[in-house]
């Protein structure tokens, strides 16, 4: 069954969330949004589904079987985004000025691997949404190659430029946080001590070196570095 008006309205009360920011969200006009939740018009099905995914997408699942109608908002998540160019952008979706999270803050924090044996350590990330968790930490995020440590610095850029503000890192290199549940996890993270992370050096010298290694990629045209390089530049001129 496609999605409710009456769904729409409560998903969107659950997400704190204005009709604009959903009709961007789902990329349609705020005009068509606010018809459709009066049920003043017949949308297409294409638009009720664009509407539904921008909601699933920010952890809110409906269900409707002639009986009953539910709404849920799934609190605190992990995807299980293994592939890290997807988790990547999946990253960058969830910090983007268009999201329906509500970004509040931004932990990044470096894990050992139980199956990886000497491999580098991960970096992950938990991000605090007003009423929305997610938490990154399955993903094989380093800084190992040109590619991965552009994945990376890709990363560092958007929460740079969208959530200046807002970023923290942990100081020390965690044990493997995957070994752990999920609510468990987030609890842990939540009672260590974030500090403000005003500049990436300070996490990454927790376990690489960022002028030798991470600087030396700026130097690479087109790489995401020298983007992320200039914008830590101008701020600090700033």
């Amino acid at each position: 069954m496609p999605i409710t008006p009456r769904q729409i309205r409560a998903a969107r009360a659950m997400l704190e969330a204005k009709q604009k920011d959903l009709a961007t969200a789902a990329g349609i006009s705020l005009a068509t949004l606010n018809n459709i939740e009066r049920g003043v018009a017949d949308p297409r099905s294409s638009t009720l589904a664009a509407i539904e995914r921008a909601l699933k997408d920010a952890g809110i699942e409906v269900e409707e079987d002639g009986l009953t109608e539910e709404v849920r908002l799934h609190r605190i998540a992990r995807p299980n985004a293994y592939d890290t160019l997807f988790a990547s952008q999946r990253v960058l979706e969830i910090i983007s000025p268009g999201s329906l999270y509500h970004v509040e803050r931004i932990l990044f924090f470096a894990r050992h691997s139980v199956t990886a044996g000497a491999m580098a350590p991960r970096i992950c990330l938990l991000i605090e949404g007003r009423n929305r968790t997610i938490l990154f930490d399955l993903v094989d995020f380093t800084v190992e190659n040109d590619s991965r440590s552009a994945e990376v610095a890709g990363i560092l850029l958007g929460c740079y430029a969208f959530h200046g503000g807002k970023l923290y890192y942990l100081d020390q290199v965690l044990e493997d946080t995957t070994t752990a549940e999920l609510l468990e996890a987030v609890s842990r993270l939540r009672q260590l001590d974030w500090r403000p992370m005003d500049h990436p050096g300070p996490f990454f010298n927790r376990f690489d070196d960022w002028e030798d290694h991470l600087l030396g990629f700026a130097r690479r045209p087109g790489h995401p570095m020298r983007d992320l390089v200039s914008l830590l530049v101008s701020r600090q001129q700033g």
